[in-house]
């Protein structure tokens, strides 16, 4: 009697370890876009390779060319027919499909046409610090290979060095040798020169209109409609062309630096907007600016893949349906383990 008490308790004390080991070994919890905190039971999962040639691409399901319509998946290894694979990973809402959910046999996205879509992984370092940290938010940052003429003839000189300011809203100065420089959205620039010219149209990027203010010392800047300010020192002067300068101060002329756009993909929440949506006209981070360098870049066909991984939660040494996959910042090797502030780019199965 004793003997079959005691087996039923060890049967009992198996099935339950059983269950712990894989409940341990189980797909994430976390949700889609969220980042991995110090007390998160998934940090130090190992993570393994993605499949070589992995994507970033869109399905084409409105007007020719990538727009608000379409949805934009993380393609997961070559396929033959460009067409979307199993377990691709979604990185926006389709229908009741969520942002982080896997394409399925049976979904009605799956074998659908998709063309590559050219694209970062960045984000907005609204800390101020020099590095990405724990509440920085994260985007899918895409582009155009044309994007440089979004400027005319102007567009590599031009796009160089802008930097977000606070607006002056102080009273009219009076002291000799300090101003402001008002341009025609009425932001106000303070300055320590004096200005010779009324403020002119120089250029446009992605629809808004850049302005110039002339100054004796400077040429002032501003992107109408942002805080996006630019200050550059002539070097020559050619009447109806593109002025080559270089920057004031402490302007920093990056020609990599890129503002959030319209249709780029939040992989955080920000300000009440949720993961998996993308950026729409008006929105409040709508053209600011990102930080450089990227964290992921997808040029085309090839992948930056030692920043991206995969956690192996069946043990059957490839990637399928149950693993989690991880944008593994800062620590960018694939082959590593899931570390604090790594983003989770698939959500709970």
């Amino acid at each position: 009697m004793f003997a079959q008490g005691a087996k039923s308790w060890r049967r009992i004390f198996l099935l339950a370890s059983i269950i712990l080991m894989l409940s341990i070994a189980s797909s994430s919890e976390y949700p889609f876009a969220s980042k991995v905190f110090p007390e998160n039971s998934d940090i130090g999962r190992p993570l393994f390779s993605l499949p070589a040639r992995t994507t970033v691409a869109f399905w084409d399901i409105g007007t020719p060319g990538y727009d608000e319509s379409d949805p934009v998946y993380l393609h997961i290894g070559p396929s033959d027919g460009g067409t979307t694979n199993a377990n691709d990973l979604r990185l926006t809402i389709l229908g009741n499909l969520s942002a982080g959910s896997k394409v399925t046999f049976q979904d009605l996205d799956m074998n659908k046409p998709i063309e590559q879509l050219p694209s970062t992984i960045c984000f907005l370092n609204i800390n101020g610090s020099s590095a990405y940290d724990l509440h920085d938010p994260v985007y899918l940052h895409h582009f155009n290979y044309d994007d440089n003429s979004e400027l005319d003839d102007c567009a590599p000189d031009m796009i160089a060095g802008f930097s977000e300011r606070l607006p002056y809203r102080g009273r009219e100065v009076s002291s000799h040798g300090l101003s402001y420089a008002l341009f025609t959205d009425n932001y106000k620039l303070f300055i320590s020169d004096n200005l010779i010219d009324k403020p002119k149209k120089v250029g446009e990027w992605r629809g808004l209109c850049i302005e110039m203010i002339r100054g004796l010392k400077a040429d002032y800047y501003h992107i109408l409609g942002t805080w996006l300010i630019k200050i550059q020192t002539p070097k020559i002067v050619a009447k109806g062309s593109c002025w080559a300068s270089e920057p004031a101060g402490s302007m920093e002329d990056d020609p990599k630096s890129l503002f959030i756009r319209t249709n780029d993909i939040r992989l955080s929440s920000m300000e009440g907007l949720n993961a998996g949506t993308k950026v729409t006209n008006f929105d409040v981070d709508q053209n600011k600016l990102v930080a450089w360098p990227a964290l992921a870049i997808f040029p085309g066909p090839a992948m930056d893949t030692t920043k991206m991984g995969f956690f192996d939660a069946n043990g059957n040494g490839a990637y399928d349906y149950e693993d989690d996959v991880y944008l593994n910042v800062p620590v960018g090797v694939s082959e590593g383990v899931v570390t604090v502030n790594n983003v989770r780019l698939s959500g709970p199965i």
